[in-house]
């Protein structure tokens, strides 16, 4: 908390952001992994790589449901409603939920073949069609934050008649993006929101 002109005010802090790196990083690798022991099949070191991915993703599925928990979690306490933020939010969650969907079938398929040597063509698939909506996921995720400003620094104001102000948008007076934003509060000089 913070005391600035006789009021307080908190800083709202996402949950989502810390979480969201390990399972882009796990369908990316176990894509990689995959990729690698389905061209190298003919070596020993591709059964070897074909369980590694396994195990990577089903790492990447747990911390999946922990930072699709966050990222409720955020959706509901910062209370986006700006238009074009709601709609990639939107796509940002659609696209997550149909890789989750992904991971666990690729997992089902991955199980139920498991003596295999590498990679099977089917697991591949799926491994490669979870990397690539990874990638887009996080690029609407990467949007939210980086054009649009959600969820950074969200300031809550302690004193009961002065509405909520969000981000750092709210405080430079503007809808300007989180670095213009920053730019225009200097401007204004310490102490000035």
């Amino acid at each position: 908390m913070a005391e600035n002109a006789g009021h307080t005010r908190r800083l709202i802090r996402p949950l989502h952001p810390p979480f969201t790196h390990f399972p882009v990083a796990a369908y990316v690798l176990a894509a990689a992994f995959d990729v690698i022991s389905f061209g190298g099949r003919r070596h020993q070191w591709a059964g070897q790589l074909w369980h590694a991915g396994t195990f990577v993703l089903i790492a990447g599925l747990i911390l999946c449901l922990a930072t699709m928990l966050t990222g409720f979690a955020d959706l509901v306490r910062f209370a986006e409603r700006r238009p074009a933020v709601v709609r990639i939010i939107a796509a940002h969650v659609c696209v997550m939920a149909a890789v989750f969907m992904l991971g666990v079938g690729d997992l089902a398929l991955r199980l139920s073949a498991h003596h295999q040597d590498s990679t099977p063509p089917s697991v591949l698939v799926l491994s490669l069609a979870a990397a690539a909506g990874v990638c887009t996921g996080a690029f609407f995720g990467g949007t939210l934050v980086y054009r649009h400003g959600t969820g950074v620094a969200v300031e809550a104001d302690a004193r009961p008649d002065q509405p909520e102000r969000r981000g750092p948008s709210a405080r430079a007076g503007s809808s300007a993006p989180p670095h213009a934003a920053a730019r225009q509060a200097g401007r204004r000089g310490p102490g000035v929101l």
